[in-house]
């Protein structure tokens, strides 16, 4: 069946119509409203396609398979990765970096058009000059036979095995293929998420500004006996390892847990200090497997001097950082305020937010743990005013209207919202908007080429 390419979807699907329909769509018909899209992976918007039905649907919508290409879009290139089109690690390899920045900028605008905002606020991506192997952070899951790689496109429980991956640094391509040989030369099983037997889940590698390497790898056993010795293929696994120079710590968790999550119930420390240390614009972060930190070093400097140019912190100002983890924009804040709060409800990430403020020699700043939401009104009581700043880098789901109706309230002059989910910032933003704050300026990064996942920084004044 022939399908015309509509749009994008928030995941980079193609939104496809029955091409009969084409310039009726193009007259922007409201007769067809009545009309359901299906989705079509690896197709670009304007693409005539030839495409078949899947048994998958997502969201309601029926996943289909592009089987030709009609009529191509001019910005259709050749993917680079031998394992596009499979693996669910990228999904515009197929589209010019060029026009992916330009469909990312589209993206945005479209979500502060839904806010209610002028869409000529919105500036240019910020590019990168090589949209390759820039992650510093990569998780590779094991198949029941041990094969590791990712999870293929639109199934988490089948895993295409990589020999190589083009968004991640070559070094952790290297330890991913190190740990991959291990595991099939002793024979080692992968947990099956279905029958929930098998050894190994996972591992996470990240990689330092510095070059430093840290490993995790998540199994349902133990790497040593109940006598205290480690087992063999543990042994002869870390022997392995020592090859790698930069490989300076190694952590072994167990979780024995169904859930297909980040957990665990034991930890080993296996070599270094269970945590690397990284930076980001000079400071100084210690950072452990499960800390959140920014995967893209380069990109998350200029999204950070961004955030600084916006918030104008002056010296004699109190600022609040909302959803701070470690202190990524705290610290920098602080650095420019008289004071600066954060709050962050994982407690793991406010003790190493307190440390990081002590290795980075930044007093004036006070960490809270706690629900954004709750925390809020205590610290706008332990600051005894009302704040200058509020600066806020919420989860994918956004920060929600209980949030931001708390930050309308406070009356604060100068909001900075940084997000990577512009649909759930747009929803957010009208919460402000009815307290009288108005859009200035929006800024787009481009944290993760080759996805359909766009950052960008936001700077919202109340009006007097």
């Amino acid at each position: 069946m022939q399908f015309y390419i509509e749009a994008f979807d928030e995941k980079g699907y193609g939104l496809a119509y029955p091409y009969e329909h084409e310039q009726a769509i193009r007259a922007q018909q409201h007769t067809l409203q009545h009309l359901k899209p299906v989705r079509i992976p690896f197709t670009l918007p304007g693409e005539v396609v030839n495409a078949e039905a899947t048994r998958r649907r997502e969201k309601g919508l029926q996943v289909y398979r592009q089987t030709d290409i009609h009529r191509p879009h001019t910005a259709r290139v050749q993917a680079r990765c031998p394992h596009f089109g499979s693996c669910g690690g990228c999904m515009l390899q197929h589209m010019s970096y060029a026009e992916e920045l330009r469909y990312k900028r589209v993206r945005v605008q479209q979500a502060v058009m839904r806010a209610g905002f002028s869409e000529n606020l919105v500036e240019d991506v910020l590019g990168m000059k090589d949209p390759w192997m820039y992650r510093n952070k990569m998780e590779f899951t094991f198949a029941p036979d041990g094969t590791l790689g990712l999870n293929r496109m639109g199934d988490f429980r089948t895993v295409e095995p990589l020999s190589t991956c083009y968004i991640a640094q070559p070094e952790i391509v290297h330890v991913m293929k190190t740990i991959a040989q291990w595991a099939k030369a002793f024979g080692l099983s992968g947990y099956d998420k279905q029958q929930h037997t098998g050894f190994l889940r996972h591992i996470m590698v990240r990689k330092s500004v510095r070059g430093d390497l840290l490993l995790a790898l998540f199994a349902t056993e133990a790497p040593l006996f109940s006598t205290g010795i480690r087992r063999p293929d543990v042994q002869a696994l870390l022997q392995q390892l020592e090859a790698l120079e930069d490989l300076k710590t190694v952590v072994w968790y167990v979780f024995g847990g169904r859930a297909d999550r980040v957990g665990f119930d034991e930890r080993y420390i296996l070599k270094g200090e269970a945590f690397i240390e990284d930076e980001l614009l000079g400071f100084r972060y210690r950072l452990q497997p499960e800390t959140f930190f920014q995967t893209n070093a380069m990109q998350a400097e200029r999204l950070l001097q961004v955030a600084l140019a916006y918030a104008d912190v002056r010296p004699s100002m109190q600022v609040i950082d909302l959803f701070s983890g470690v202190g990524t924009f705290t610290l920098p804040l602080a650095r420019q305020a008289e004071m600066a709060y954060g709050i962050e409800i994982v407690q793991r990430s406010v003790e190493e937010a307190v440390r990081n403020a002590e290795r980075n020699n930044v007093p004036n700043v006070r960490f809270f743990a706690g629900d954004v939401r709750r925390s809020l009104d205590a610290v706008l009581a332990a600051s005894g005013r009302s704040p200058d700043r509020i600066v806020l880098d919420p989860p994918r789901s956004g920060a929600g209207g209980k949030v931001m109706r708390k930050i309308g309230r406070s009356g604060v002059p100068r909001v900075v919202y940084v997000s990577c989910q512009p649909e759930t910032w747009a929803e957010d933003l009208k919460e402000l908007k009815a307290f009288g704050y108005v859009l200035k300026r929006v800024q787009p990064i481009d944290m993760f080429p080759q996805t359909p996942h766009v950052e960008l920084v936001s700077l919202l004044e109340k009006e007097a």
